[in-house]
């Protein structure tokens, strides 16, 4: 009797709370577009392609030159005039939900569905109608494929307070990473973290499986193969990945290693 009365009272504070939350008021945010909507977008330098799998979706992010012309030594100061455009397309999948892989084991975008188009954009004087959740001197606006509005200036405030998690450190940009440093943007397999290989043994399908993994460490590591004079990829730095591809049509164990490190050793098991 006492357990119920409790989650009755808990239930209750809730419902209290999120009353409040909805009857708040919004955060400040620009009340002009002063962003604009780039009809030529997807004529830009292609920056990086990031599959995202809880909503199952492919995003395609275009930079213009200025941001295009960012490197690792500048990350925390965009130039002004950068302009970063984030298309987002629902993407392919089966009767059970699970995205439908392309031969590179990536998602595809459904013709079917119509993408939402984030743009950010860095000027001088940007940025301060946000108040508390000022990105230094970007300004946000989303827009449908027509130039109509899916997130007017009013309510970017959303955009603001979402990307106050990229902080400072990286000029309130996320993912410079898959940028800079040619991250795949799949969906990872495995990371590399402190030193290890997490999972150390990996699964992949014969004859055309991929496996994605991402260096999620501080600093730069290599794959080579356990087997002398056997295959060594390329440097892998912090932020970067690597995809491998199976070819052989018979199941097989690939046992791997860090060049750099030798101790850090994994598996994947092609079955």
């Amino acid at each position: 009797m006492t357990l119920a009365k409790r989650s009755t009272i808990a239930l209750i504070g809730l419902g209290v709370i999120a009353v409040g939350i909805i009857r708040s008021q919004n955060p400040p945010a620009p009340t002009v577009d002063r962003v604009g909507y780039p009809i030529d977008y997807q004529h830009w330098n292609l920056l990086y392609v990031f599959d995202r799998p809880d909503n199952k979706s492919v995003r395609t992010v275009y930079g213009n030159v200025a941001a295009a012309a960012t490197t690792a030594n500048d990350i925390f100061a965009y130039p002004y005039d950068a302009i970063v455009v984030m298309e987002t397309w629902g993407a392919l999948v089966d009767s059970a939900g699970n995205p439908l892989l392309d031969p590179n084991g990536r998602f595809q975008k459904d013709p079917a569905k119509t993408p939402t188009v984030f743009v950010m954009r860095k000027e001088r004087g940007f940025g301060a109608d946000y108040g508390p959740n000022r990105n230094g001197e970007w300004e946000y606006v989303a827009y449908h494929p027509d130039g109509t509005y899916q997130t007017t200036p009013q309510n970017s405030f959303s955009c603001a307070i979402c990307h106050l998690q990229a902080t400072q450190a990286k000029d309130w940009v996320f993912r410079y990473g898959l940028h800079i440093n040619h991250g795949s943007g799949g969906v990872p397999s495995g990371t590399i973290q402190n030193y290890t290989f997490t999972p150390n043994i990996m699964s992949a399908s014969p004859a055309g499986g991929t496996i994605t993994i991402y260096n999620d460490d501080v600093i730069a590591h290599q794959i080579a193969d356990d087997a002398k004079g056997g295959w060594v990829s390329d440097v892998i730095p912090a932020g970067g990945s690597i995809t491998i591809q199976f070819r052989d049509p018979q199941p097989f164990e690939f046992t791997f290693h860090c060049n750099i490190h030798p101790s850090m050793r994994g598996k994947i098991v092609v079955r």
